[in-house]
């Protein structure tokens, strides 16, 4: 399976890092009508070896199944951001994706493009800095359904491209993730994973994350 060549790189990874932290979430999705579904999503995560809160976070989005093997869609995500010198931040994102995927032999093969822009209250923008931030964020991931079981592993690789950084737009962030996804029953399910990111900053504080969320559709 894909995940058993990345858990050796996700484990050296983070032996190398200092600080760890976690991330706690729900998402409840709602079936519109065919093809459309809405989510609510809430997120907990911490940093400084688990003992600082790191951020808390709400999102609503939308998509939309527009064919067997292609989704689109979009979210607004309000973070309440703890920033490790000038204290809790509000930062207004909403994002827009593509989703192309695959399924043969029990594996799924996806691709997602996904235009993102981050507006942070009090930050004046200057010609060293962007106000708001605007990505683009590609993210490989491959999944396994095992035969007879709700385990579902899979890993994913995922880059951050700058688009209006003043000091010059570059690929400058780098996430792995490795995990699980088991399936309590139709409706809900839980995750768990390990997640790296090579640069810390506000969308990565830390380097290591542990993950866990749970699933349920209406």
């Amino acid at each position: 399976m894909a995940i058993l060549a990345l858990y050796p790189l996700l484990s050296l990874k983070a032996q190398q890092s200092g600080d760890w932290g976690s991330s706690l979430e729900l998402t409840l999705t709602k079936k519109l009508f065919k093809g459309v579904s809405m989510s609510l999503s809430e997120e907990y995560r911490t940093r400084e070896n688990f003992g600082t809160t790191d951020r808390f976070s709400h999102t609503l989005g939308v998509d939309y199944q527009l064919c067997r093997y292609l989704k689109v869609g979009g979210a607004y995500n309000l973070i309440n951001y703890n920033h490790p010198s000038k204290g809790w931040e509000i930062r207004h994102r909403y994002y827009f994706y593509a989703a192309g995927s695959y399924s043969f032999s029990g594996f799924t093969m996806s691709l997602r493009e996904r235009f993102q822009s981050t507006y942070r209250e009090g930050v004046e923008e200057t010609t060293k800095r962007a106000n708001p931030k605007l990505y683009l964020r590609s993210r490989l991931l491959f999944e396994y359904n095992i035969t007879s079981t709700s385990f579902t592993p899979y890993t994913s690789f995922e880059l951050f491209n700058s688009l209006n950084d003043p000091k010059g737009n570059s690929m400058d962030q780098v996430r792995l993730i490795g995990g699980v996804e088991y399936k309590l029953n139709k409706k809900s399910s839980f995750d768990a994973y390990y997640r790296y990111a090579n640069k810390v900053d506000e969308d990565a504080s830390v380097e290591s994350i542990v993950g866990v969320g749970f699933k349920y559709k209406f």
